[in-house]
């Protein structure tokens, strides 16, 4: 419960589709409240039990059946409410999310393995890794070939890139699981990792890397106190994180609560670029994630949402956008020289999560795409 006590200290800073969302659940709740009270000494009466049984229905269906809680279980429906199974599936969801502050995490070995120990033999690493998880980076499904080879293009597009290797692998549904997922080959029964124990981190990659002489660094554009990352990090030997606001462009994106991501690539390239010997930074990156603003695109969107293959699909087609405006981004420092003789390793942290779209199904639910580059 401390956590989630935790978590409103981030509401001033959340984006306003969050804010719409919240004023309906505190409108519906005092609403009923008031109305209990009101009539108090009428419950019994047939006439006022019918309108707050509806009322306190409506409420329940609004707040278990919300897009984009258990991405597990919710892309083969069409429309805004969805079924009664999804329903059902989002309750154990949140009454599960509910019990988290008490609930240990119990980290054990995630069976698919992550992608970063996959493409990154540990035992002879190169002398410079970046990697890059990337916020709802997902496979989208109408379409395949062609839009999703031209999302991460202009990093392919480069000279002195050299693809090692790309493709999918299998994913959970949060981002602090991806985290989990990529670094240390885990996952765990629940998000409050900050109650560890935390003797499985011994075999995280940053944890080896730095027994092998490496300087390790992260950045994430939120809060340090987002997730308690603070308090966890240091167990993966992520001590040396920067977090929001420790950057040189605190200009904060729309997204989510924090810094713009196309100022702190900046921050990570000049960190590659100043660091002596062996090096290992991780990126978590942050304003891709939902609601997906338009208002974070720097120019014109590359794919245009009023054709019909974005009908039904505008979270989509402003995931894409921002997507590809990244891979732009990350492509346009590498040119600048900030990732020079650098192995680069990107990999979404779980599919996108699709609220509002007509269409559920936009993207693969279960598996994160990936790329492996090497900068010359």
């Amino acid at each position: 419960m401390s956590e989630f006590v935790d978590l409103l200290y981030f509401i001033p800073q959340a984006p306003k589709l969050y804010w719409l969302f919240l004023g309906i659940i505190l409108g519906n709740l005092i609403l009923s409240l008031f109305l209990i009270l009101k009539y108090l000494v009428r419950l019994a009466s047939t006439q006022i039990i019918v309108p707050l049984s509806v009322l306190y229905l409506l409420f329940a269906i609004f707040f278990y059946d919300y897009r984009g809680a258990n991405l597990s279980d919710r892309y083969q429906t069409v429309g805004w409410w969805g079924s009664y199974y999804e329903t059902i599936q989002n309750l154990k969801f949140n009454t599960q999310f509910f019990w988290r502050g008490t609930l240990k995490p119990e980290f054990y070995d995630w069976p698919y393995g992550g992608v970063l120990q996959k493409q990154i033999n540990i035992q002879h690493p190169p002398k410079k890794i970046l990697f890059i998880l990337n916020e709802s980076w997902g496979t989208f499904v109408p379409e395949h070939g062609a839009i999703n080879l031209s999302v991460k293009a202009p990093l392919l597009n480069l000279p002195n890139v050299k693809l090692i290797a790309q493709g999918e692998n299998p994913a959970l549904h949060s981002t602090i699981m991806g985290e989990l997922r990529e670094l240390c080959d885990l996952k765990a029964k629940s998000s409050n990792f900050k109650l560890g124990p935390f003797d499985k981190f011994k075999k995280c990659v940053p944890v080896r890397l730095q027994k092998q002489g490496y300087t390790v660094q992260a950045f994430h554009g939120s809060y340090a106190k987002m997730y308690d990352r603070k308090d966890w990090y240091p167990h993966m030997d992520l001590q040396n994180a920067h977090f929001f606001p420790q950057f040189s462009n605190i200009k904060q994106c729309h997204s989510f609560p924090g810094a713009c991501d196309y100022n702190i690539v900046h921050d990570v390239s000049a960190a590659n670029k100043s660091a002596q010997g062996k090096s290992f930074i991780y990126w978590l990156t942050l304003n891709t994630h939902h609601p997906y603003s338009e208002l974070d695109m720097l120019g014109a969107n590359t794919y245009d949402c009023h054709q019909p293959l974005f009908n039904g699909r505008q979270e989509a087609c402003r995931n894409l956008n921002l997507q590809h405006q990244f891979f732009q981004v990350l492509a346009d420092e590498i040119k600048a020289g900030g990732f020079k003789d650098t192995d680069i390793v990107v990999v979404g942290d779980h599919s996108p999560p699709i609220m509002l779209d007509k269409y559920k199904d936009s993207f693969k639910p279960d598996s994160v795409p990936y790329i492996h580059v090497r900068v010359n």
